[in-house]
């Protein structure tokens, strides 16, 4: 007579046992095979990241104008002293050695100043594209794990390119460089061209990926991370009572637009104080969203994903990834956040008294500021 299941449980515990143990190594295995997929693909995103962020730009390197007496100077001493042999590399800035840090990844992050989505697609006929309202470069160190954040005004004066219809440069003139944008139909000609300016703005600098966003893009991040609270660097009392300078406010996705934006119209240098309030926003908000992404791995892939209708950018999932894994280990410090040196000035446009407020770039600043950010002194004494 055949035993039924308990029965034969019954008769033969060890069995059962045997089964129960299986069950449990199956399911271990099964885990094991997720946990590892899982991991593989993270490896395969980061490395793809990784492999297409360097063969975006090669072995670009800044081009400064070379003091060939400096130079000469430079490297008879080192003839002399036969210490150590001159490299083609190198340059010299305040009768010093700099080399360029090989290991810097840069990218360019600009806010646009429209609503809505933000298309991938050149338009050039209903000049509807907007311009780069707020302009940020981002320097991220492998080798000293630091992050650098640049601010440049949106009316610093540069060579601009204006395209027609058919996405033909018609002429280049010197003009603020947040029409660049404008003048090259926004999508991807306009993301290549803001790349183009800002790379020779700093000598030849090599921009690894450009991130477009409209105002819709920054509120969606702020809703994600819960609001945020800042501190208000400079009266805003016009715009709202309460924005006394320095007191706390908390920014949510409502009221963040606004409070990037508002500047007075009527104040020379208005832009600068604006930017000077953005690059503080900046900070605040890249600490939080860093913060996020250690309690939240998916943060990075999740807003991504919901801000992309509002994202015009060359940077890929992967290259985002990659970016990510390595700003965690980044230190960031009052130090770590620029803003370009310069002078406002007007330029009238009728008898009204109304003008432009244009920006002149201090070039020795500039270069200052790049030996410091993206160069480092060469030790001869090894």
């Amino acid at each position: 007579m055949k035993k039924s299941a308990k029965e034969e449980k019954k008769a033969n515990p060890s069995k059962s046992k045997n089964t129960f143990g299986r069950f449990v190594r199956g399911v271990l295995a099964v885990m094991l095979i997720v946990i590892l997929t899982i991991g593989l693909i993270g490896i395969v995103v980061y490395k793809s990241g990784e492999m297409s962020l360097k063969a975006s730009t090669g072995t670009q390197e800044p081009s400064f104008a070379i003091d060939e007496a400096e130079v000469e100077k430079i490297r008879e001493s080192l003839s002399y002293s036969n210490s150590v042999a001159w490299q083609d590399n190198w340059i010299v800035y305040e009768d010093k050695i700099y080399e360029y840090r090989e290991d810097t990844l840069n990218f360019l992050l600009l806010g646009i100043d429209r609503r809505g989505e933000l298309s991938s697609e050149t338009r050039l006929a209903d000049w509807k594209a907007g311009q780069a309202d707020a302009i940020f470069l981002l320097s991220l160190c492998k080798e000293d794990k630091t992050l650098s954040v640049i601010g440049i005004p949106r009316n610093s004066m540069v060579n601009v390119e204006v395209f027609n219809n058919k996405s033909e440069c018609i002429d280049t003139i010197y003009d603020e460089i947040c029409l660049q944008y404008a003048y090259a139909g926004g999508g991807e000609l306009g993301l290549a061209k803001m790349t183009e300016s800002v790379s020779e703005l700093f000598e030849g600098l090599p921009i690894h990926g450009t991130c477009a966003v409209s105002y819709d893009a920054v509120s969606e991040v702020i809703d994600r991370l819960g609001g945020i609270e800042v501190t208000v660097p400079d009266d805003m009392t016009a715009y709202n009572r309460a924005y006394v300078q320095g007191s706390t406010q908390t920014l949510t996705g409502k009221n963040v637009v606004n409070y990037l934006r508002y500047r007075d119209m009527h104040t020379l240098g208005s832009p600068t104080v604006r930017l000077t309030r953005q690059k503080a926003f900046m900070k605040t908000a890249a600490t939080r969203v860093l913060q996020e992404i250690k309690t939240n791995p998916a943060f990075v892939k999740e807003t991504y994903e919901a801000v992309k209708p509002y994202m015009n950018t060359d940077i890929s999932i992967d290259e985002a990834v990659y970016i990510a894994a390595h700003a965690l280990d980044c230190t960031f410090s009052d130090g770590s956040f620029y803003q370009l040196s310069g002078k406002d000035k007007e330029k009238y446009i009728n008898d009204k008294g109304d003008y432009y407020n244009e920006y002149y770039l201090d070039e020795e600043a500039l270069k200052s500021l790049m030996m410091k950010v993206f160069y480092k002194e060469v030790n001869l004494d090894g």
